[in-house]
């Protein structure tokens, strides 16, 4: 009866462990394999009350990767460093803050194991439930986008006071949007820029066009979540990445619109399933900084690739 309920025990703490170990995508949870090895030998030589005490200790193991490991500090991480360039991996860039900010590798566009993270996300931030209505707000983002209002940054320096504003060819009015910041985000703001001490106003020029990023966090969300085909995934990632390309001319004017658009997002302030404001923005100055960065190392006017109806990728042509 012991053997029995000590195997019992033992397969449910290893599946649960296994499930944990793959779902977080780290090295470290796999360290743990000594005890699950342990749990089947000491059950199966007839040792079974031994076995309880290595399944508890990859109980443990296995909980403390679902609470720690999630928090783990933002990390520029790569599945497939050598991986050839193409439309996704290129996307994938455009949105790896997000992914940063989890320690999770950027150069996944669907990643199963954030399938219940994008459920929440998805739901909380889009009202997105189904394919209907990620489809729906795809196509809702490229209209805003395309058709909204051109706006500018103009960021005092000196006060610590960034303002939204139309561009002055389009009177330069004041939309009110507007952001009080710290210290910290203001030498972010003259790194990113480029500007020197002297300088107390900076301006960063179309920078609504960093909400390119929600198409792609939705993109990735659908094809995790299997509500659009890999036709379909690089479809949208290609019209999104094309927009990009033609809007900004390098990875450093994308960072730049990027600081700019996330410090006056509504939902920058409120704990998400990024990890939270702070997160996001120490993911973004790792992205700027961090020579392993894929906004230091993929070229900004790579080709982009031609999707065939039929699923296949026809050779690279420009965007």
């Amino acid at each position: 009866m012991l053997t029995a309920v000590a195997g019992i025990v033992g397969a449910l703490v290893i599946g649960a462990w296994v499930v944990v170990a793959w779902g977080s995508g780290r090295r470290q949870p796999w360290l743990l394999t000594p005890f699950a090895l342990l749990i089947v030998v000491l059950v199966a030589v007839g040792q079974a009350g031994w076995s309880f005490l290595p399944a508890v200790a990859l109980a443990i193991g296995s909980f403390v990767e679902l609470v720690i490991g999630s928090w783990e500090s933002p990390a520029v991480r790569t599945k497939e460093p050598d991986a050839p360039l193409s439309t996704e991996r290129w996307a994938a860039a455009v949105a790896a803050p997000f992914r940063v900010a989890l320690a999770e590798p950027w150069d996944v566009v669907a990643r199963p194991s954030l399938r219940r993270r994008y459920r929440r996300m998805l739901e909380r931030q889009w009202n997105v439930t189904d394919r209907e209505s990620l489809l729906e707000a795809v196509e809702s983002l490229f209209e805003k986008l395309h058709t909204g209002p051109k706006l500018d940054l103009v960021v005092d320096l000196r006060s610590g006071v960034a303002r939204s504003r139309l561009p002055q060819d389009q009177g330069g009015q004041v939309t009110g949007a507007q952001v009080r910041l710290s210290d910290e985000q203001v030498a972010r703001l003259r790194v990113v820029t480029g500007v020197t001490e002297a300088d107390e106003t900076v301006l960063i020029g179309a920078y609504q066009w960093w909400k390119s990023v929600h198409v792609i966090r939705l993109v990735c969300g659908g094809a995790s979540l299997d509500w659009l085909s890999p036709v379909e995934t690089q479809t949208l990632l290609r019209r999104v990445a094309s927009d990009l390309q033609r809007r900004y001319s390098s990875w450093t004017q994308l960072s730049m619109a990027f600081h700019a658009g996330y410090l006056l997002w509504p939902e920058r302030g409120t704990p998400e399933e990024d990890g939270g404001a702070d997160r996001v923005w120490t993911a973004l100055g790792l992205l700027t900084e961090d020579p392993r960065s894929p906004w230091n190392l993929l070229p900004w006017d790579m080709p982009l690739e031609r999707v065939l109806p039929e699923g296949g990728v026809a050779s690279q042509s420009d965007s």
